[in-house]
């Protein structure tokens, strides 16, 4: 029996879903899928995701307020970072330009996974991203903790960008939309006590 934990790129995983054109499939049920890939006698010891919310956009910034509600309600750990304002030379129109960037995510990422590894909580452990940043920590649980199965669920259409943090790991595979199509929240998702805290966006129904 494996004592299982999964770590969600939120980004990483967002944006693949995006890309699919599906808004429905952004609704997901984190803890969900994260069971879907549960073996006969595991056992589901912590579910995390990590993301940061954007500060530009009211409606964005609703829905991902709407989702953390309903993934936390869900049992899942939300783990939450910021956006910074920097700067980048723009070669498109030959100047320099201020952009948003994410902050301490990947550090907050790596963090949880070695925390978890080194407390001998678990045996599984399932990184859902295709992020190569990744490939270090990778490299290192395998290395300091052989006993420990490191898998990788590349995000729907991110299987070819994570060659190199695939070959790092135990096994590999990619999570396809007719996966994340079995694992979405209901429209309405409710507490312990039953009353609702968090309604599927209205763009998010099919």
């Amino acid at each position: 029996m494996s004592q299982v934990a999964c770590y969600i790129d939120g980004f990483n995983l967002y944006h693949a879903i995006d890309r699919l054109e599906r808004p429905e499939l952004k609704w997901l049920n984190l803890r969900t899928l994260a069971t879907s890939y549960l073996e006969k006698k595991d056992s589901l010891v912590g579910v995390s995701y990590f993301t940061a919310i954007s500060t530009w956009d009211r409606a964005k910034i609703q829905r991902h307020r709407e989702y953390i509600a309903a993934l936390e309600a869900s049992g899942v750990e939300v783990v939450e970072s910021r956006f910074m304002k920097g700067s980048r030379y723009c070669k498109a129109y030959d100047r320099w330009c201020e952009f948003n960037e994410e902050k301490q995510t990947d550090v907050g990422f790596a963090v949880r996974v070695m925390r978890d590894a080194y407390s001998g909580t678990v045996n599984r452990i399932i990184l859902i991203t295709a992020d190569s940043d990744h490939i270090p920590l990778v490299s290192h649980v395998r290395e300091r903790f052989p006993l420990i199965n490191v898998e990788i669920a590349a995000p729907p259409g991110r299987m070819r960008h994570a060659r190199e943090l695939c070959a790092t790991a135990t096994r590999f595979h990619e999570v396809t939309p007719g996966r994340l199509r079995t694992c979405l929240l209901p429209r309405n998702v409710t507490n312990d006590e039953g009353r609702i805290v968090a309604r599927c966006p209205a763009r998010y129904i099919p």
